[in-house]
């Protein structure tokens, strides 16, 4: 089984693709190594690969399909909604409010009448990349305007577990943030490698991480300072707070090979392997 590596972050544009990507692209050197993108709201990584698909997988999610003839109007499944997608319109119809519902089907279960059946649309993808840089990839994508973003992330991580046993490393890329969808990000890895940037509002959002952190019980924590030597930055209250908390930390310095390499689209220690 793949030793799972999360890069998470408090705060979007830290540089979580970017170590992602190369980490990647260095653990290949040492064995078979899968980079999962979790950032399923925006996949960049895709940016970074040379290759074109070579699967997708259309993930589909249930929504009710109510059956006027059989419906009675007795307002259970209404009742039953917790996120209350479902509005009894008195006299006349129940009406769905698709942006709601979080397709857990429960409607359709409690139904007397038998008058909801399933229907499901399209809630996003999930691609696998075999690239020539050395790594594969598994790319999960959430279908623009649809709001869930957390059960997206699990797919797509389920649907990369079941290839875990091919490699000896994943490296799991994040979205911003410490919503569920992080944790279950977080729960998932063997190392977690929380990057950061030194400026008050990075430090903010590492405080706020780490407490989500604590949550995941003993895992091992690494923090990644990227943009280190940044101008005006707050490093020294960040340096601060990690030997507080006991957490090691490495630098990625603030230059300007690594702001090239992700214009261009290339990968740092390939394209660049002389950067500090």
């Amino acid at each position: 089984m793949a030793k799972i590596l999360a890069v998470v972050g408090g705060k979007g544009g830290t540089g979580k693709t970017l170590l992602a990507i190369n980490l990647a692209y260095g653990l290949s050197k040492l064995g078979k190594t899968l980079l999962i993108d979790a950032d399923v709201d925006n996949p960049c990584s895709k940016t970074f690969l040379r290759a074109e698909p070579s699967s997708r997988e259309v993930v589909k999610e249930f929504r009710p399909k109510i059956i006027e003839d059989r419906c009675r109007l007795c307002g259970t499944c209404v009742q039953n909604c917790h996120p209350h997608a479902l509005l009894l319109i008195p006299g006349k119809r129940v009406m769905l409010v698709s942006e709601l519902c979080e397709g857990c089907g429960v409607c359709r279960l409690v139904c007397p009448f038998k008058a909801i059946e399933d229907s499901w649309i399209e809630a996003g993808l999930i691609e696998e990349y075999r690239t020539d840089q050395g790594f594969d990839a598994v790319v999960g994508e959430l279908k623009p305007t649809t709001r869930r973003t957390p059960v997206m992330i699990l797919k797509t991580l389920r649907y990369a577990e079941k290839h875990l046993g091919e490699y000896d490393y994943a490296v799991a890329d994040s979205p911003p943030g410490t919503g569920s969808g992080i944790y279950a990000i977080m729960s998932y890895a063997d190392l977690i490698i929380a990057v950061t940037e030194p400026t008050r509002l990075g430090l903010s959002d590492l405080e706020k991480l780490y407490k989500l952190y604590e949550k995941t019980g003993s895992k091992r924590m690494l923090v990644a300072i990227n943009k280190s030597g940044l101008r005006g930055g707050v490093k020294r209250e960040l340096a601060k707070f990690l030997e507080e908390i006991g957490v090691e930390w490495i630098e990625i310095p603030y230059d300007e090979s690594v702001v090239r390499s992700y214009a261009e689209g290339s990968i740092l220690i390939e394209k660049y392997p002389r950067s500090p």
